[in-house]
């Protein structure tokens, strides 16, 4: 009998004992939560007791109220996992993404730099280029050609190395045009009246040499060098090259075939006389492929019916823009 009462207050105790434990282990992880399952082992150890150990309703009630209270903890301690789960993944992709952003601006950064490097090494190439085919231009000619003008000349008057004449004829120039020097520059001016006039001396002695007959129409010119145009030169280099006779009637029509070291153009030169006066109107297509789509054109400029032939002179090609 005695063994019993004594044995009661001893679990009396001891259930006290473990629910202060408990209860200090809640009050504590209230500000301060344990791991999740923490909580779920010392709640799994409170039911192992109330279902193994004799008590009082009283320490059930007590028990029971911790059991709630563990759950409670064990709740806001799987909250909180997840939530600084979801934090640490938030700045573990923070994290990532600056990094990213850190190699995408090197990446930038360096493909910049290769680009501004490649840039500057295309311009220096470009510009050793641009010199390179600028000399070459410089020795070949580039764009640059040449026409041949005719200026109405009384008689008696000697011009250089060229024979006075007792009748008025036509001196004959040629001019450059554009900012590179011509060289070796050879031109054949065919006249359709000469040729015309050649072809019916041939008929009359048939055995005679056929291309012989018809080149006699036709008269060559060479020049070694002419300058290009420039500040002190705006029209060209004008050199002579010889005299030419007035035509007997009051019009003519020359074509007047180039070559150079830069390559072969043409010009059309006609000739009018108005009024006892003559004047003069040509265009010259080439030598490049853009000359060639747009004829230079130069006018006197009281003699618009000239322009007018001009103008037709390339039917195939688009209008050109007037030059003087």
């Amino acid at each position: 009998m005695s063994g019993m009462e004594t044995s009661k207050p001893s679990r009396h105790w001891f259930h006290i004992s473990i629910q202060f434990i408990v209860a200090a282990s809640c009050i504590y992880w209230l500000w301060h939560l344990p791991a999740p399952n923490k909580a779920v082992l010392l709640l799994a150890g409170v039911a192992a007791i109330m279902g193994f150990v004799e008590m009082r309703p009283i320490h059930k009630a007590i028990y029971f109220l911790l059991i709630i209270w563990l759950m409670f903890i064990e709740n806001r301690a799987i909250d909180k996992d997840r939530f600084d789960f979801v934090q640490a993944e938030r700045e573990k992709r923070k994290e990532e993404t600056r990094q990213f952003s850190d190699i995408r601006d090197d990446l930038k950064a360096t493909i910049k730099q290769g680009s501004d490097h490649f840039d500057a090494t295309m311009a220096r190439s470009d510009t050793i280029i641009a010199g390179v085919s600028d000399s070459m231009r410089m020795q070949t000619g580039g764009d640059s050609f040449a026409f041949i003008t005719f200026t109405p000349e009384p008689g008696n008057v000697q011009f250089n190395q060229f024979p006075a004449t007792s009748g008025s004829q036509f001196l004959v120039s040629i001019t450059s045009h554009g900012k590179y020097p011509l060289r070796e520059i050879r031109a054949t001016m065919m006249d359709d009246d000469r040729r015309l006039a050649a072809m019916e001396e041939y008929n009359k002695h048939p055995d005679g040499d056929w291309m012989r007959a018809i080149q006699s129409s036709d008269t060559r010119y060479q020049y070694p060098y002419l300058r290009p145009q420039s500040l002190e030169g705006p029209s060209g280099d004008v050199e002579l090259l010889g005299m030419y006779p007035f035509p007997k009637g009051d019009s003519k029509r020359l074509s007047i075939a180039f070559s150079g070291l830069n390559g072969y153009w043409n010009e059309t030169l006609h000739l009018g006389r108005v009024n006892g006066a003559w004047h003069q109107c040509l265009s010259v297509m080439g030598p490049t492929v853009k000359q060639a789509t747009n004829p230079f054109i130069y006018c006197d400029s009281d003699w618009p019916e000239g322009r007018t032939l001009a103008e037709k002179d390339w039917p195939r090609l688009k209008q050109p823009s007037p030059h003087r």
